[in-house]
């Protein structure tokens, strides 16, 4: 287990502080909603956080709007605030922000509950908007200056422990001629997937990190037709022979005569290994220097696989 304070932790108690800080100055009546947007909106991006930012201010705007328009007729009724619901989720939906519904309903609540007697519904309104904009903008602010997520160091580490993976599952797979399992590399590359979206998203890429970026989309690409391809092997060795199964009434219609089940597996199979050894070349990585048959071959195929001549090791 980790123990340590993480540097996202740290960013959204200076952002705490500095909304604070700026209500006290500006005497601003409710800072409650300025920390909770800031804290909200605290993502593990930059870009992240406008987007979380931006639906808030949204809902805000669209409660805000029927927050007053409702409390107008008559604050604190339970008909008028479920009414209003209604309203409010029926507008979101047809500005299609629907990940706007949430803030939108708490803030109408919010006017329509505590709006205090004598209060004015369209002066509560604004001060929320205002709130809302305070604390969205220290979070993006200190999100974007205090040491920025460094997302080429986490892609870079997800990079480095899918391709260890890969390597050591695909020599055992192709040593073994089959029974490794290999569902680990799916969600290594999921891993890899998830920082790379996070980064590609970011608003200060440059040109050469843009170019960066569309290299290893291009890896990743290969990291999913390898496992593909292992995964097709891993089907041809888990299943049983087909000399066991039961015969059934079927005709096939075929340009040329069907080959024994160990000719045809053995076919299938090196079809699938030189797949991944072209594509181990590409990513270079080391080649396995010995290659076994799948292990449910029929006993009268032929039995060692040998890589072929042209195919030499790379170092990882």
């Amino acid at each position: 287990m980790k123990f340590a304070i993480g540097m996202r932790n740290i960013k959204t108690a200076l952002a705490v502080f500095i909304c604070l800080f700026i209500s006290q100055t500006f005497h601003l009546e409710y800072p409650f909603y300025a920390v909770i947007a800031t804290i909200i909106a605290m993502e593990n991006s930059v870009t992240n956080s406008y987007t979380v930012g931006k639906n808030r201010v949204m809902g805000t705007i669209v409660g805000a709007s029927c927050g007053f328009l409702f409390a107008l007729i008559d604050p604190y009724s339970a008909v008028f605030s479920a009414l209003g619901i209604i309203v409010v989720i029926y507008v979101c939906n047809l500005l299609k922000w629907n990940k706007a519904i949430s803030i939108a309903s708490i803030v109408f609540l919010a006017i329509m509950l505590n709006l205090r007697p004598g209060e004015s519904p369209l002066f509560y309104g604004m001060n929320r908007m205002l709130d809302t904009l305070i604390g969205i903008s220290v979070a993006v602010m200190v999100n974007y200056l205090v040491f920025p997520p460094k997302h080429e160091r986490q892609m870079e580490r997800r990079r480095k422990i899918l391709r260890r993976h890969l390597t050591q599952l695909t020599h055992e797979l192709l040593r073994q001629g089959g029974g490794v399992h290999i569902s680990a590399l799916k969600q290594d590359m999921s891993e890899l997937e998830k920082v790379y979206e996070t980064y590609t998203s970011e608003f200060h890429l440059n040109r050469k990190k843009r170019t960066m970026m569309e290299h290893l989309e291009e890896e990743i690409d290969i990291y999913h037709n390898t496992y593909s391809h292992m995964r097709q092997l891993r089907l041809l060795t888990d299943e049983p022979s087909i000399e066991a199964e039961p015969k059934l009434d079927v005709q096939f219609t075929s340009s040329r005569p069907l080959t024994s089940h160990g000719e045809d597996l053995l076919m299938i199979y090196r079809y699938h290994v030189r797949c991944i050894l072209q594509e181990l070349q590409h990513l270079g990585l080391m080649l396995p220097r010995k290659i076994a048959p799948p292990l449910n071959l029929h006993p009268e195929a032929p039995q060692p696989l040998q890589r072929e001549s042209g195919q030499k090791d790379n170092g990882s």
